[in-house]
Formats: structure tokens, C-alpha cells, sequence
């Protein structure tokens, strides 16, 4: 089985903030430590991962097209345990629109030739997007599963339980499919060990451009976009402290209730 897993690397939210600059990429770009693998893509590739350890047969590539460094992340990836990886970088791209990620990704996959099953995470972190899974999945014309929690091998493909609003939902699915992985106690990324990270320094990463997939900019560029990040910014709340000191503790509370009815802080919801 043929298993790809498609991944994004982001901002790791350790960094701190330092105003708008924190969503410069150029600010970023010097310092790898702050780069890593989007925590649902991480979830992605241990779902596959999982697989992979019950056949030998399975191979599981990972690949980032959403990256300001994107070898690091798949280095990251191989590290896990996956077989092998792709870079696809162009300035050309648009990414922070879903569908155009996605028709990158049809692109991708055609290059790549056959291929059972895709994974990917829930969550586009970096522009918090969750349509991306849906959309692939339509392009091809796939069966998927969105925001699975756990799944098993069944004779015919995969079992696979996934949320839905205020439940769950267990549903069967044949072995070519698309899985979009939630983050839940299956899918749990597993820790890289010293035999991953020797592989993941030693493993070639071919790099894929827009001419190598085929496309062009008015495609996939910017002004094919249907969806444009306009601003970004940091939000500042600013909460007001109560403070009361006066009276008896039953009469503090009843004076903090009061004061919090007044302002119209609603309590537990």
C-alpha cells in the first residue's frame, strides 16, 4: 500500500510574540528552531505510520507544500518514520487559499503517479483553514472521512470514527480514500529516535517547482485566488481587575456578583 501524507510547517506557538513581526516570514526565515511540523499533520503522519507498522509492503511519503523551509519539516517527517519526501516550493504559489492548495495538491499527486491512500491533517494551522481535506477529496473524486479519531483495518479497507457536531460517527471506507486526522489519543505522534534522525540527515528530498507539476500562476498564483489574506494581526484584550477588600467574605462575594451584573459578565458560559 502506497500511503501519502500531505503536511504543512508552521510557526511554533513556543515563539514569542513580538508584535505584527511575529507573522513576517522574513523574520522567521533565519531560524529553523522556530519552524515545525503543523501538530494535526503530525497526527496525519502517525495515522499512516500506524499502518505502515502492520505491513511491510507500506511505504508512507510525506509532502509539504506549505513551508518557509519546507526540508526541514520533511527531514522532521522521515525522522518519524516515513519512507520518503517531497518538497514542492514556488514563488508563484498562492497557498493561503484553500482550493488553490488543493489544486496544488491534485498536481502533486498526478506527478506522483499511483497511490492508496492520503492523509492529511484537520487543521491548516498557518491559515486555519479545515476545507482543504473536503476539497482534495472532491477533486479527486474520493471517498474521505473528516477529523477521524481513530480508525482500524478491515477487510475491505478501513473503519473509521469521526466527530461530528454534539457526536461521533463510525463509518467504513475502501482502502483508496482520504483521511483528514484530527488531534485525538490515536493519533498521538509517536517520539523520533536516533535511527530516524541518522535516516532523515542521510535521505535526498527532491524539490518539485510549478513547472515540474505542470501549472501556471494564473492558476495558482495570487490572482487566481478567490480567498486573499487581507491583514494580520495581534489582538490585545484588555480585562478589567475587581478588586474588593471591604466586608465580611459572604459580603465580598455578593459584592463582586453585583458589581460583575452590573457590567454584564455573564458567568459559566
Amino acid at each position: 500500500m502506497k500511503i501519502i501524507v500531505f503536511i504543512d510547517q508552521v510557526i511554533s506557538t513556543q515563539v514569542k510574540l513580538q508584535g505584527v513581526d511575529f507573522f513576517d516570514p522574513l523574520r522567521i526565515e533565519d531560524n529553523e528552531d522556530d519552524l515545525v511540523i503543523n501538530p494535526t499533520s503530525k497526527n496525519a503522519i502517525e495515522g499512516a505510520l500506524k499502518l505502515k507498522d502492520n505491513s511491510e509492503d507500506t511505504t508512507v511519503t510525506a509532502v509539504c507544500v506549505r513551508g518557509l523551509r519546507p526540508i526541514k519539516a520533511l527531514r522532521g517527517a522521515i525522522g518519524m518514520g516515513c519512507t520518503d519526501a517531497i518538497a514542492i516550493a514556488d514563488d508563484s504559489f498562492y497557498t493561503k487559499d484553500p482550493l488553490l492548495l488543493s489544486k496544488i495538491y491534485v498536481a502533486a499527486l498526478e506527478k506522483i503517479g499511483d497511490f492508496d491512500l492520503i492523509f492529511i491533517g484537520a487543521e491548516e494551522q498557518s491559515n486555519s483553514s479545515y476545507a482543504v481535506g473536503a476539497m482534495l477529496a472532491e477533486k479527486l473524486g474520493l471517498p474521505s472521512v473528516l477529523y477521524a479519531e481513530e480508525m482500524e483495518i478491515t477487510e475491505n479497507g478501513f473503519k473509521v470514527g469521526h466527530v461530528l457536531e454534539g457526536g461521533r460517527k463510525v463509518v467504513e471506507i475502501p482502502k483508496k480514500a482520504l483521511i483528514s486526522v484530527s488531534d485525538s489519543q490515536y493519533f498521538i505522534p509517536r517520539y523520533t529516535n536516533i535511527t530516524g534522525i541518522m535516516k532523515s540527515r542521510k535521505a535526498i528530498i527532491p524539490t518539485w517547482t510549478a513547472t515540474d507539476l505542470g501549472l501556471n500562476a494564473n492558476v495558482v498564483g495570487q490572482e487566481a485566488a478567490s480567498l486573499q489574506e487581507v491583514s494580520l494581526s495581534n489582538i490585545v484584550l484588555e480585562k478589567e481587575s475587581y478588586i474588593i477588600k471591604e466586608g465580611e467574605p459572604e459580603e465580598q462575594v455578593d459584592n463582586l456578583l453585583a458589581k460583575l451584573k452590573e457590567d454584564e459578565v455573564k458567568i459559566g458560559v
